[in-house]
């Protein structure tokens, strides 16, 4: 068997060229990032939100950071500016700033990102309803937004009616009313054909669903009873023997006094 050395160098050599080739072109056709230096101060994260959508990124950024040994640095529109820059342009999906000292203007900052869906700036106390006004100005096809623990009020929902494909929102302990809430839902209903918006007013206010989860849960409960899954005419009886006295749970209570119970045989 005859091998030929200069045969196989060419192989080698094509092989090669085509690699190289390969990994230039993949270089020059990606996206590459400079490091992002506020970003990475506020420990934040910067990532296209899945692989099948790579050109779509999600953007989270702390609303505080550590400087130093014990030194507290709060976010503000000025340290939101330079994060911003930082991003290149890419495309936001996502992006949650929580606690920070954030106030309107940073919205303007993110003017023109279209495909902004997840909006989170709870916790931002300086966020007031000129934000909402600017949210629903920039940001049309919007469908969560968290405003939680922000200077929001019941002025703010009116500027948000612009924002049809709202699903949920979040304004507790906030100036938002919960019958003001309430009424901001009905009227996303009737005016902008929105039966999907869910919204949140406090921890002790009854939930706001969406009317479509309560068309479900009607049509769910009517099913379950047609199909003898749920008895409509079930009633909880109510004993009128009076409650008797358990004496050995009142000994064992005394018991408790010196030390803890044991298993008595």
């Amino acid at each position: 068997m005859i091998i030929n050395v200069r045969e196989i160098m060419k192989v080698l050599i094509r092989i090669g060229v085509i690699g190289s080739l390969a990994f230039l072109s993949g270089y020059v056709t990606a996206e590459p990032m400079t490091p992002s230096p506020t970003i990475s101060k506020f420990n934040g994260l910067f990532m296209p939100i899945s692989e099948k959508e790579s050109n779509l990124y999600y953007l989270l950024l702390p609303g505080s950071t550590i400087v130093g040994e014990d030194a507290r640095v709060k976010l503000d529109d000025e340290e939101f500016e330079k994060a911003i820059k930082e991003t290149e342009n890419h495309r936001i999906y996502q992006l949650r700033s929580r606690g920070g000292m954030l106030t309107h203007t940073c919205i303007d900052l993110l003017k023109g990102q279209n495909e902004l869906r997840y909006l989170d700036l709870s916790n931002n106390r300086l966020i007031t309803d000129i934000a909402c006004k600017k949210i629903a100005e920039y940001f049309p096809r919007l469908e969560r937004l968290n405003l939680f623990n922000t200077s929001i009020s019941d002025k703010g929902l009116d500027y948000l009616i612009d924002l049809t494909s709202l699903k949920q929102l979040h304004v507790a302990q906030s100036k938002v009313t919960w019958q003001a809430a309430n009424v901001f839902r009905g009227k996303m209903q009737s005016v902008s054909g929105n039966e999907d918006l869910e919204i949140t007013t406090g921890y002790h206010k009854p939930f706001l669903p969406s009317y479509n989860l309560s068309r479900r849960l009607r049509a769910t409960y009517q099913t379950n009873v047609i199909a003898g899954k749920v008895n409509p005419n079930y009633n909880i009886e109510i004993l009128k023997d009076p409650a008797k006295e358990n004496k050995k749970y009142e000994d064992d209570l005394d018991k408790e006094k010196d030390g803890p119970i044991l298993n008595e045989q």
